[in-house]
């Protein structure tokens, strides 16, 4: 019977989702960190720093292994991880960059084979059943068409690079090598020297801070363009870039052989139950055990809407109304790699109707149900307009916390460039101070205003649904969908009462036909000034 399937064994032999995304991830940023800390060697006419097209193409692998660790794509990432690591100890003279990328590779080597197993062992306890799915494979669609622009993209950036690098070359060969005189730092960064023609024109310097006005420095001049001697044009970020386009190509071309791959034989297939949790995304259920969420391209129609309209749904949700009942959930027969990261096939009566990939469950991932959660707010107490609800005092010391974490941040940072991590704690820090001094609600006599960490929200009271309140939190229901919002804790116990009071104040009022707006929270445009004085003082 298809059902067949230990589901004990199958999550068991998962590899944990921390490994990666923090252990390998956090790994990489360590490793990082030491390399660029270590590579602190001057740059001199006698022994410049020359651009190493191999070197380019070295940091599609860098910079992938995180983001493909990022997005679950694991053995791929782990891949790229052992290859750089092997790549940089071939080509870094930097005893520690070797160590430390070293040393990642090969945590990388031992997650992979981990991983490797851990597919095997998934595979095998998703039972013994198999299927061969119907009809002919889907034809080669967008993903063919993107994979073939992204080699054509990448093969114009390798010529760009070529004609570009050729131009430096001709000048070089007809170059003489003079010395300029430093004249000016403009912005820190520009190093604006002149010639002995009286010419002046503009570098910037790897390390700008170690020039001064009435240094002489070697240049290398052709007419009108001059380079400086101890560190030459870099053009070989074309390179990078032509190398990243490629490799994203080949994944593309390669998942999509994955997935036709699924017609050429008998596939592992399993029928469980269906629940949509969002706009195209399905939760996976064998009883009542979640094992997987898939996305697909469009709705695929799979279960009758709870609700027959928004409004039956306001009233439930502010306990007007008794919760409908719920159907029993659709069945779909999902063929294919049975682990995590595999491809898979969902048939519905017989007929293919997605591809797609199974990725882990997350807890954002709930499934709506006809059982709410909390109790209704149903009393009203009134409340004068406009009316903001601050948070408590903790919140407000645990924002001056976060400032004065931000300010020592940026000190040390000032005199300890090499400590990029210091930044992101203090971006990350100025986010979360800046919404410990907001209003969390404010009530005015059209609508409701919810300051969240990156949007702000403003719901006009008709398109508010009511609120319900679970311990010290409130939920708020909103909007055409039925989003719903989770405030913080609130120090005022009758923050739903007045709520609800203002939304039945305003319904009399008949204020109708507002829409629901969105837009970036304040904190958003501190932390990037944050940002900005990071990069600039």
């Amino acid at each position: 019977m298809i059902r067949v399937m230990d589901v004990q064994r199958w999550e068991a032999a998962a590899v944990p989702w921390w490994v990666t995304k923090v252990g390998l991830v956090g790994g990489w940023i360590v490793a990082f960190y030491f390399a660029v800390s270590a590579n602190e060697v001057p740059c001199t006419a006698a022994q410049p720093c020359l651009p190493d097209p191999v070197f380019a193409l070295a940091v599609v692998p860098l910079l992938a292994t995180p983001l493909l660790l990022l997005f679950g794509r694991v053995l791929t990432g782990c891949a790229m991880g052992v290859a750089f690591g092997a790549l940089d100890i071939v080509l870094d003279g930097s005893a520690t960059a070797n160590v430390a990328f070293g040393l990642h590779a090969g945590a990388c080597a031992i997650v992979a084979a981990w991983t490797f197993r851990s597919r095997v062992d998934q595979h095998t306890a998703a039972g013994a059943v198999v299927v061969s799915l119907p009809d002919m494979p889907p034809p080669r669609g967008v993903l063919r068409i993107v994979a073939v622009l992204l080699v054509l993209f990448g093969f114009l950036t390798f010529v760009q690079y070529d004609l570009t690098n050729g131009e430096i070359e001709q000048h070089v060969a007809k170059a003489s090598r003079v010395e300029a005189e430093v004249v000016d730092i403009k912005d820190t960064y520009d190093v604006w020297v002149e010639l002995p023609d009286k010419q002046r024109t503009a570098f910037q310097p790897l390390a700008p801070e170690t020039y001064k006005i009435g240094d002489t420095v070697m240049v290398l001049a052709d007419g009108s363009w001059v380079q400086m001697a101890n560190e030459p044009e870099d053009v070989t970020w074309w390179l990078t870039l032509a190398g990243a386009a490629v490799f994203l190509a080949i994944m593309l071309a390669a998942r999509e052989r994955r997935r036709r791959a699924l017609w050429t034989g008998p596939v592992k297939a399993l029928r469980l139950q269906a629940h949509p949790v969002g706009p195209r995304r399905i939760l996976l259920r064998h009883n009542k055990t979640d094992i997987a969420t898939v996305v697909t391209l469009a709705d695929l129609g799979l279960e009758e809407p709870l609700y027959h309209d928004t409004e039956q749904f306001g009233r439930v949700w502010r306990g007007e109304e008794d919760a409908p009942v719920q159907l029993d959930p659709a069945e779909v027969l999902v063929a294919g790699e049975w682990h995590h990261g595999g491809q898979v096939a969902l048939l519905v009566e017989g007929e293919v109707v997605a591809t797609s990939t199974l990725s882990r469950v997350r807890p954002r991932h709930t499934v709506h149900s006809a059982h709410l959660p909390g109790e209704p707010v149903t009393a009203g107490t009134q409340v004068e307009l406009p009316h903001a609800m601050w948070p408590g005092d903790r919140r407000r010391t645990e924002g001056v916390v976060l400032l004065l974490g931000a300010a020592g941040a940026l000190i040390a940072l000032r005199y300890y460039p090499e400590l990029i991590i210091l930044g992101l704690i203090g971006v990350q820090c100025v986010l979360s101070a800046v919404t410990r001094f907001q209003p969390l609600l404010r009530l005015d006599h059209s609508s409701v205003v919810l300051y969240t960490g990156i949007w702000t929200y403003r719901v006009p009271w008709a398109q508010l649904h009511g609120v319900r309140r679970a311990g010290p939190q409130l939920m708020l229901a909103f909007g055409p969908h039925g989003d719903v919002i989770t405030t913080p804790q609130l120090p005022d116990r009758q923050a739903g009462e007045k709520l609800m009071w203002a939304r039945a104040r305003s319904l009399i009022a008949d204020h109708h036909g507002e829409r629901i707006t969105r837009k970036l929270n304040i904190s958003v445009f501190i932390g990037l000034a944050y940002v900005g004085l990071l990069l600039f003082i």
